[in-house]
């Protein structure tokens, strides 16, 4: 009987597909096959049956060892032909008719062992694949035990196994790593093609899985070794592309090989067997570029989500994504995000979770951009060390459930392919909210109107150090509250200063807090209330010390306040700014109370309020003079300030030129509104002094974000004050 020529026959070309996905376990079932070739189901379903009957017959009636075929370029037979051989019936059908692996008896695919194969010889099978099967062999020249390669359908091979087969040989002979399998040779010995490599007893990461779930580091492990060889492998320009456990070897030494490059790609050739539009790999372990048939986008980070979806399986007991069958599963991983490890296994820690979340990223740009910076991730989780991913949020894990949500799902273009009974119930009542939308809508502006105006129950400033100008102020405004306010009680709480107040304001330790306007962090959660007063910056010395001028200040020492606070942050920033003026200083660091002491320092630059306690106490102690700090150039950081000499005795005391910042009441952005006027009316009520800053300059003051309340506020008193001139 002649050999029978492939046709275009679209018959032809279904029962082709069946063979193929048989072979390499793809198949779900016969009905789901048959599903898709409604057209041809009937003759398609006689054909397979026909192909049963042919199997069993052939089985029957050869002898162990023979070979169906020899000619390296048969095709596989037409329906026509599988037709006759079936109703034909005995074991004299045509040897040229041969099956594909999947009807064939799993000992009848290749040769008889042992088997005689030139320099090597077939000791026993070691593994099968849904292309290959490998056998352990015996190398007489060498010596050795290496593995031996085989096309599974041995000399029946056609032309694209037969360069598929040498494309995984040519991609693993050019790597040189510890952590791939090394091939030594391959080629063509009695007709069949083969290549051998290094043989490596133990057994591979499947099969670890299958005993058992590995220990978090023991997993981490594994996948950074994998990841290590896979980043050389990319190095030399090769993708693996079908990366899945059972491709991961373990030796007796407990080291990683990895192994089939069947698919692999070289990067810098257009060596790839397949084209757009063909879904190559496991389908479990695939990456959603390939399960989308888009073969010409893979690209190094593919190999990356593959290896995340191992780690996955590792620290679970299963792939990423599961469907009943092959085709949902491909839809599943391009369009459904993999649940969280910690869902499934809640003793996974975070960051582990968090870097196998990181790999299993639908966009390619997401993931980790090597895999190399992936095996870094793993060292640093291995060695307890902070990983640089970072956990998704909680508003984007809430963001994917509810694009599960059908409706949701169709309005975001997500295709839903399975919704739980806990969506479909929640899209139920969100259509029931949608009918009550109206009222919803007037009970929520209700209450947006009254909840931030609410005036809190207690109410807590931050000051500052004991006796100074920030505490005094606080207590001020907190006797004036609880005045006005029933029912709200309000304290003060001290600290060192503005970078403290800073801090529990973030923190919500605090309501309200005074700050320096140069230490106030650039924080949009911040809004500033009002400016209350000028910090001058005070340079004073010893009057018996001969120093005329802060340029006197070279080689003396010079205290600068206490570390931390306000006061000597603005103090330094002075110091930067002003680099020549101060000379080589001794730096004293302290409270100004040092200042009162029998031998204070010669010399001291303060940042103050005026009118602080502070200055009181060192003019009544009468050792100290004030210096001017007048630079040529304006400093746009301070404002110019003429000081009046509040330590000379002189009843018209004279205005000494220096630089001042500014003491700001801050608040939080969601700080209540009514508090913020409570405490606006608190300090503008009073009567104002030289050192306040005035109502009408405070709403003119644009250096910091301004919070909603305060606005209202200044522009309400202007308006009124303007109606009154």
């Amino acid at each position: 009987m002649s050999k029978s020529p492939r046709t275009n026959n679209p018959l032809d070309e279904a029962f082709a597909d069946y063979l193929r996905m048989c072979d390499t376990g793809e198949l779900g079932s016969r009905e789901d096959f048959l599903k898709l070739f409604p057209d041809l189901a009937d003759d398609l379903k006689e054909l397979i049956e026909a192909a049963d009957i042919l199997d069993q017959v052939t089985l029957r009636g050869r002898a162990p060892g023979t070979s169906s075929a020899v000619d390296l370029r048969i095709q596989l037979p037409n329906a026509e032909t599988i037709r006759l051989a079936a109703a034909k019936g005995d074991s004299d059908a045509d040897p040229d008719i041969t099956l594909p692996m999947a009807h064939r008896a799993a000992n009848d695919h290749g040769p008889r062992l042992p088997y005689d194969l030139g320099d090597y010889i077939l000791l026993e099978e070691i593994g099968r694949g849904g292309m290959g099967v490998v056998y352990l062999a015996k190398q007489h020249e060498l010596d050795r035990h290496v593995a031996i390669k085989m096309i599974r359908s041995g000399i029946l091979a056609d032309e694209s196994e037969v360069r598929r087969f040498y494309i995984e040989a040519q991609a693993a002979a050019r790597l040189r790593h510890r952590g791939i399998v090394g091939v030594h040779q391959f080629g063509r010995r009695a007709g069949h093609h083969f290549f051998s490599m290094e043989y490596i007893p133990g057994t591979d990461l499947q099969k670890k899985i299958n005993c058992g779930l590995l220990a978090p580091k023991e997993a981490a492990r594994y996948v950074r070794d994998v990841a290590r060889a896979i980043h050389h492998a990319h190095q030399k320009d090769v993708l693996h592309r079908d990366l899945k456990p059972a491709n991961v070897l373990i030796d007796e030494y407990d080291q990683v090989h990895v192994t089939d490059f069947g698919l692999a790609k070289q990067m810098d050739s257009d060596s790839s067997v397949t084209g757009s539009g063909a879904a190559i790999g496991t389908p479990h372990y695939m990456a959603p570029e390939q399960a989308g048939g888009h073969s010409d986008r893979v690209c190094t980070e593919s190999d990356v989500y593959a290896l995340g979806a191992i780690l996955f399986a590792c620290l679970t007991g299963r792939p990423p994504i599961l469907a009943d069958t092959v085709v949902q599963t491909l839809l599943q991983v391009v369009h459904q995000p993999a649940p969280p490890v910690r869902s499934l296994r809640s003793e996974v820690p975070v960051d582990l979770e968090t870097i196998v979340a990181k790999c299993l990223e639908k966009n390619p740009a997401k993931r980790y951009g090597s895999a190399e910076k992936l095996a870094d991730e793993l060292d640093a989780f291995i060695e307890d060390r902070h990983i640089e991913a970072r956990p998704r949020s909680q508003i984007l894990k809430a963001w994917h459930w509810f694009e599960g949500v059908p409706i949701v799902g169709a309005l975001t273009g997500r295709r839903i392919l399975h919704s739980s009974s806990t969506h479909r119930r929640f899209q139920a009542a969100m259509l029931l909210g949608l009918l009550l939308t109206p009222l919803l809508a007037v009970l929520l502006h209700i209450g947006i109107q009254h909840w931030p105006d609410a005036m809190p129950s207690s109410v807590l400033i931050a000051g500052g150090v004991e006796g100074g100008r920030y505490n005094e102020v606080s207590n001020l405004l907190s006797q004036h509250i609880e005045q006005n306010q029933p029912g709200v009680t309000c304290k003060v709480m001290k600290s060192l200063g503005s970078e403290q107040n800073s801090e529990l304001l973030l923190d919500a330790d605090v309501d309200l807090a005074l700050m320096q306007a140069i230490s106030i962090p650039a924080d949009e959660r911040l809004t500033h209330v009002a400016p209350l007063y000028y910090e001058p910056i005070y340079a004073l010395a010893l009057k018996d010390s001969g120093i005329e001028s802060i340029e006197d200040f070279d080689g003396r020492k010079v205290l600068l306040g206490t570390p931390g606070s306000g006061s000597r942050a603005c103090v330094d920033l002075l110091l930067t700014v002003l680099p020549n003026s101060f000379g080589n200083m001794i730096k004293v660091s302290g409270n100004w109370t040092q200042l009162l002491s029998p031998n204070p320092p010669e010399a001291a630059i303060l940042c103050v309020g005026q009118g602080s306690p502070i200055l009181t106490q060192l003019k009544d102690d009468g050792r100290w003079r004030l210096l001017q700090i007048n630079p040529k150039k304006a400093i746009h950081v301070f404002d110019r300030y003429p000081l009046r000499d509040e330590l000379s005795n002189n009843p018209k005391p004279s205005a000494i030129q220096t630089l001042a910042t500014t003491a700001i009441l801050m608040a939080r952005q969601d700080t209540s509104d009514e508090l913020i006027t409570a405490v606006l009316n608190a300090w503008y009520q009073q009567t104002e002094s030289g050192s306040r800053i005035s109502l009408k300059d405070a709403s003119q003051w644009t250096e910091l974000r301004l919070h909603p309340a305060a606005e209202k506020y200044f522009k309400t008193r202007t308006q009124n004050r303007n109606a009154e001139n």
